[in-house]
């Protein structure tokens, strides 16, 4: 790979991060779970966030600190 392919990859990546960290925000979940699953898994994993249910109110633990 050249250094313009690697660049490219990482901003890419960040791109879908800020993507999922906006819809995982939207579905009520956090910002962090949102960016690493759009910047580990790209396009899909932003398609998966769109699939998730809206989380209630009444139970938003943070997606990463669950025990369960």
């Amino acid at each position: 790979m050249t250094t313009a392919e690697i660049y490219f990859s990482i901003a890419l990546g960040i791109a879908t991060g800020a993507l999922g960290a906006y819809l995982a925000q939207k579905k009520g979940r956090t910002h962090r779970f949102g960016f690493l699953i759009g910047f580990l898994f790209g396009f899909i994993g932003v398609i998966i966030i769109l699939f998730l249910r809206h989380k209630d109110a009444k139970n938003q633990k943070s997606d990463l600190d669950q025990k369960n």
